[in-house]
């Protein structure tokens, strides 16, 4: 567990697929007023004042909102710390401005300050989804915008959600080209029925999330809240990627690219070098409602609404961990497309226990593919509940695998089985914690060349 992810902060380059996010760099250039105002950079603040103030460091405002009202391609808005407490039917909606590839409009904490945006004291119905025209019950709702990079804040308490980018219903009116970086999204749900952190839907192409984390999300019904729920619409929205980020204690799944479209077929997402673990399970540690998968790499609502065509799958994992989730590390949950596992590791889940702390689940696996959709799994270590390592359907490619090496995995196979510095901390670049869990030992017969650092 040794790669990291870091967006530099002059150059956010990024090949994402076939697609490519670029940006000139989180420093907006200078438009200076008559009066000394740099009208490229607008500062928010807990005590600023939107009707007084002018967006100044020493006049900022007092939200988020007005400041993207006034904002253009280019511009940087920058949120001093403390504690944004969110009011009202509805949360931060950005619609109307983009930036360029070349002058994106950037969202950032102010230095090293601590943002906390808060959405326990909004007054939105039970159930507000976001719209065209405002954010419903989620902290920050982003319609149809491109070229936005949102990085550094703490966003939590949502009555339906943390973050959600809508695509809408085309590609040319879509969300394109979006970075989110360094994100802390947690304990949201609290008067909906989703409940998710991150969300995307709707035609989006390019959108990069890069070490954010999600967790401690829960509904309302606790069966529905993902840490990432990522369903763009239609194979044309390509380059959606998440590197290097973190979900955990979702009350459903860590990472869910269920295809939410019905009769469509279905877009495909990149996943890198991200974690997922105890999902399913709640903040208190208790068992919730929902499946609890680490990784549900396909699905669809086949007997809604006349759903008989649709189709899911198509996603490329690598080099990402599961464990101790409520089901499945890694699951096909149904996928009919292909998708590609590779030098993926899956310790110790299958936690479904009844109310007499019994195994409640027995097709559960560390790796889950049992749908025949020539999905490719090669360079995978699984390892504890024993006979629970995988079940790979025969029209599917099992290459390489550790339940299909001998001699089997053992605890000796690994550095360390004690996963406190994988939970714990990022590095001060916002990277993944350096930890030696799940590490091979350097003796271990799974220790073979392969592509990248291949475990296998």
């Amino acid at each position: 567990m040794k790669r990291r992810y870091v967006l530099s902060r002059r150059s956010l380059i990024r090949s994402v697929g076939t697609g490519l996010l670029a940006s000139s760099g989180l420093e907006a250039c200078s438009a200076v007023s008559a009066n000394g105002r740099d009208k490229t950079s607008h500062y928010v603040a807990p005590t600023g004042d939107d009707v007084a103030g002018d967006g100044s460091i020493e006049s900022p405002w007092a939200t988020l909102q007005r400041a993207y009202s006034a904002a253009r391609a280019g511009a940087t808005i920058l949120l001093r710390g403390g504690t944004y407490d969110l009011t009202g039917p509805s949360g931060i909606h950005l619609t109307g401005h983009s930036g360029t590839s070349k002058n994106p409009i950037t969202i950032r904490n102010h230095a090293a300050e601590v943002v906390v945006l808060n959405g326990s004291g909004l007054a939105s119905a039970r159930d507000s989804f976001s719209s065209p025209t405002n954010a419903g019950g989620y902290v920050i709702s982003l319609y149809n915008v491109s070229n936005i990079i949102i990085r550094g804040l703490d966003i939590r308490n949502g009555p339906m959600g943390g973050v959600i980018l809508n695509g809408g219903r085309s590609l040319a009116e879509g969300s394109h080209s979006n970075i989110f970086q360094d994100l802390t999204i947690h304990g949201n749900g609290w008067n909906g029925s989703e409940g998710k952190g991150f969300s995307l839907f709707g035609y989006a192409t390019d959108n990069l999330l890069v070490n954010c984390d999600s967790y401690f999300n829960a509904d309302l019904a606790q069966t529905n809240a993902d840490g990432y729920q990522i369903s763009p619409w239609s194979p044309a929205s390509t380059g959606n990627a998440l590197r290097g980020c973190r979900a955990w204690q979702n009350s459903d799944d860590g990472f869910d690219l269920f295809n939410v479209n019905d009769n469509t077929l279905p877009s495909p997402v990149v996943l890198s070098r991200c974690w997922a673990w105890r999902n399913g399970f709640l903040a208190d540690g208790s068992q919730g409602k929902g499946e609890g998968n680490g990784f549900k790499l396909g699905g669809q609502r086949q007997a809604a609404k006349g759903n008989t065509s649709g189709t899911s799958g198509g996603h490329t994992v690598t080099d990402c961990y599961a464990w101790s989730n409520v089901l499945n590390g890694f699951t096909d949950n149904s996928a009919t497309i292909a998708n590609s596992v590779v030098n993926c590791t899956a310790y110790d889940n299958c936690r479904s226990t009844d109310e007499n702390g019994r195994p409640s689940e027995t097709w559960t696996y560390d790796f889950y593919f049992p749908t025949p959709a020539g999905h490719v799994l090669t360079g995978n270590v699984a390892f504890q509940p024993a006979g629970r390592e995988a079940w790979v359907a025969a029209e599917n490619t099992d290459r390489n695998n550790s339940w299909t090496q001998s001699p089997p995995v053992s605890s000796a196979s690994f550095v360390s089985l004690a996963d406190a510095a994988a939970t714990g901390r990022r590095m001060a670049d916002g990277s993944l914690p350096e930890t030696a869990f799940l590490r091979l030992a350097a003796g271990s017969n799974l220790r073979k060349t392969g592509p990248g650092a291949a475990p296998l």
